[in-house]
């Protein structure tokens, strides 16, 4: 199998993932509200998610450079498929907070374990594609089956508002299908993902020697290429967390009504395909720009920047809608790109730690972004603090125009990583 070949399946197999997750993202708000949750039990249920991910995120990720990544992937996903089914048998407050505490840990096991398998066995492949396009491949694939995701979350909820079904019970019938996908996932995931390199057998010993991998990890960020993703993770996340997490607010206060429940899974379905076809047009900038990729990651950042400003300028549901679907478009230009430079970067003995220090500060990120729009909007409105996010993500251009992240060949990144 060359390398093309194995980015598609693999693509295939995160794109059955992805499809489960996106059935079920839009509704779990949704879904919240329809269990009778208040809106402040709400950010409790989600902020326990998120500390749950804050604790775990680095831990697991040594783990998983210690015991191998197809362990902690498999795990990831049983925890994932858990946490729908308590969801779905446990609709209570009590059943929401459990099942984040699953999702959560399910989300800090899965960051960096099968993509650090992906990198290590297509460099092991020797032939005509490098890292930057295997990784578009997968971005393409993955979004489109996220898209099909979100519609047929849409469909479902459709269908049951026509046919008069239980709120409720439509909702349990997406996060049932949720589930089911995630073991397919994980069926395939036996079978398929093999691991060349040898890992520890899990023993206590693993785990006492966790601080020290995590130090390793740590260190490693040192690398010039990867100090500068991060910081520019740092400055850029929270406005991406910010317009993400709070759209749906603005929508609703420019429409003077409720939304129709499907038209939220319409939305991340658009949203989705476009990013597939992002993917593509990355390549084609990669490829005109010579393999620059920090120019690429800076041309999605002002196409990032133009929409939010644009975004906040919006006084019609129409144009609110367009140029938030431009906004997330342009957040997916040069994703490729920046998985390029960092696996490139890292090491193998330490690639799922990394990936999970990326990881770990892209929460921080967003909940920074998070906290600026509740705690900013009652002082500078909500559209406001978008702005004032976009202006700390503008610093991020600086970082991505360095020479650094602008090396036109891989043998440069390479040699700096050992």
């Amino acid at each position: 199998m060359n390398r093309i070949q194995f980015s598609h399946y693999y693509g295939l197999l995160l794109g059955l993932f992805f499809l489960g997750q996106f059935l079920v993202l839009p509704i779990l708000t949704p879904l919240f509200i329809a269990m009778g949750v208040s809106i402040k039990e709400i950010g409790i249920i989600m902020a326990v998610m998120g500390v749950t991910v804050i604790i775990l995120e680095m831990p697991t990720g040594g783990l998983a450079d210690q015991i191998g990544r197809k362990k902690l992937f498999i795990i990831s996903l049983a925890l994932n498929a858990a946490s729908l089914l308590i969801l779905c048998l446990l609709p209570s407050v009590i059943g929401a907070i459990v099942s984040m505490i699953f999702w959560g840990a399910g989300i800090s096991m899965s960051s960096g374990t099968i993509t650090a398998w992906f990198v290590e066995t297509f460099n092991a492949k020797k032939d005509q594609i490098d890292l930057q396009q295997g990784f578009a491949i997968i971005a393409f694939r993955t979004n489109l089956m996220g898209a099909t995701g979100a519609l047929l979350c849409s469909l479902v909820v459709f269908l049951g508002i026509t046919f008069e079904f239980e709120e409720i019970d439509v909702y349990r019938i997406i996060l049932l299908g949720g589930a089911l996908c995630y073991a397919l996932v994980i069926a395939i995931s036996i079978v398929w993902v093999q691991e060349e390199k040898r890992f520890d057998a899990v023993f206590k010993q693993s785990f006492t020697e966790l601080p020290k991998q995590i130090k390793t990890g740590v260190l490693a960020i040192c690398h010039p290429i990867l100090w500068r993703i991060l910081m520019t993770g740092l400055l850029a996340i929270p406005l991406a967390s910010a317009i993400e997490k709070f759209w749906q607010v603005e929508f609703t206060h420019l429409t003077q009504a409720d939304p129709l429940p499907w038209f939220f899974g319409l939305v991340f379905a658009i949203t989705l395909f476009l990013g597939s076809i992002a993917a593509k047009v990355t390549n084609h900038l990669c490829r005109l720009l010579k393999q620059q990729m920090g120019k690429v990651l800076f041309i999605g950042l002002v196409c990032q920047l133009v929409s939010v400003i644009a975004l906040t300028m919006s006084d019609s549901i129409t144009y609110f809608i367009l140029f938030f679907i431009a906004f997330d478009f342009s957040l997916e230009l040069g994703v490729s790109a920046r998985n390029h430079l960092i696996a490139n970067a890292t090491q193998d003995k330490v690639r799922s730690t990394v990936d999970s220090i990326m990881s770990f500060i892209s929460r921080l990120g967003g909940v920074f972004g998070t906290l600026l729009c509740a705690l900013g909007a009652s002082y500078l409105g909500l559209t406001n603090t978008w702005l004032v996010g976009a202006a700390i993500a503008g610093f991020a251009g600086l970082i991505f125009l360095s020479q650094a992240l602008n090396h036109t060949d891989d043998a440069s990144l390479i040699k700096l990583a050992d």
